[in-house]
């Protein structure tokens, strides 16, 4: 038999009573295989954390996360709290929780800043609508493009599109739009066009988890046939690459045209403040039209991660969600928590005290203009 000299042992020995603790360390809460799940989550699957943590900022996110920690093992009751306020520190809008309990008050509200929420006026509503401003202007509401209202909207937009098109000014009331899918917005974008939009691509974190939950929606027909296509072909470049990130689509950009330039509407205001995600995107793809004035105040910016995925934690408690794309305009045009600007900001830089109805405004603005 072989035998291990006495220095080996003892040192073997030291170990092994250090190890001890360290492993009952790692064990800090109840939640801790929740915790370990987002973190994991993040670390493989994100695709914004390689940009996020770059330049020595992940020591501040582990700051964040033993601050979750400390919170959940003080009060477990108010564990999504603790980890929303961890998920914060991306300042990421599509980085999320879904709760599937019931919490109480958020017992750090003061510590942590949520921002506040503009009030616009008028209140914009939440129901699609057109009316008419006046001859000469107009309008149309756009509260989301979350793709189960499709027809709904374009059921909308058929029934006015023969005043829509002879009508000089149309202004789009996309304010607080909380986004959904970039081909709600189709139709209406034909108004506004008049020529080739540009449209810089995103790229697939390139990973187990991305991958199988996209075959997963391609296995069960979650997609129109033409989707399901495109998804597989990107199934497909993934499986045979080596990169960590692959684009959508191979160009890693599109260009998209209409068939048809309509005389009218000959000016389009958007009030796009607060308009998220598809938000941002429909003000993008806008800024390509001669036709086109951004009013009033910026988008939101939650834009540059995108295409969202979902996974249930280890509990059951919450869901995750996770984007698994990033814009491939970063990092030299990055628009999150910046947002599309205005070309015509709301006077004295702000809303607030300067202009009381911004609807009204935006269709003085539209009306003062000359063809």
């Amino acid at each position: 038999m072989k035998t291990i000299p006495l220095g080996i042992r003892v040192l073997l020995c030291a170990l092994a009573i250090l190890l001890v603790p360290v492993a009952a360390m790692a064990q800090t809460t109840a939640h801790d295989d929740d915790i370990d799940f987002v973190l994991d989550m993040l670390r493989t699957d994100y695709a914004g954390w390689d940009t996020k943590t770059a330049d020595g900022k992940e020591a501040e996110f582990e700051s964040a996360v033993a601050l979750a920690r400390q919170r959940i093992a003080e009060h477990p009751e108010a564990r999504m709290w603790a980890l929303a306020a961890m998920l914060d520190w991306f300042e990421d809008d599509h980085l999320s929780l879904r709760s599937n309990i019931v919490s109480p008050p958020n017992p750090w509200a003061d510590e942590d800043e949520n921002g506040t929420s503009r009030n616009f006026t008028p209140a914009p509503g939440n129901e699609f609508a057109f009316r008419r401003l006046s001859a000469d202007t107009v309008l149309v509401r756009v509260p989301t493009f979350h793709i189960e209202y499709l027809e709904e909207f374009e059921a909308l937009l058929e029934k006015h599109h023969d005043t829509i098109t002879s009508t000089p000014n149309l202004l789009i009331d996309l304010r607080g739009n909380n986004g959904g899918s970039d081909r709600m917005y189709s139709r209406l974008m034909s108004y506004l066009y008049t020529r080739p939009i540009y449209q810089i691509g995103v790229e697939l974190r390139d990973t187990p988890r991305n991958l199988a939950a996209l075959q997963a929606n391609v296995d069960d027909g979650e997609y129109p046939p033409e989707v399901q296509e495109f998804v597989q072909n990107v199934l497909d470049r993934a499986a045979a690459s080596d990169s960590d990130f692959v684009p959508l689509a191979e160009s890693g950009f599109e260009i998209v045209t209409y068939p048809q330039v309509y005389d009218y509407p000959r000016r389009v205001g958007i009030l796009a403040e607060g308009a998220g995600s598809s938000g941002d995107q429909f003000a993008i793809d806008a800024r390509a039209s001669r036709k086109v004035t951004l009013l009033g105040g910026p988008t939101a910016g939650v834009i540059d991660y995108s295409n969202v995925l979902t996974a249930p934690a280890p509990s059951g408690d919450f869901e995750l969600a996770w984007p698994m794309t990033r814009s491939m305009r970063l990092p030299e045009e990055p628009f999150d928590n910046v947002g599309v600007q205005p070309d015509v900001p709301f006077p004295d830089g702000g809303p607030d005290g300067s202009v009381s109805d911004e609807i009204a405004w935006a269709q003085a603005w539209l009306e003062r203009q000359a063809d």
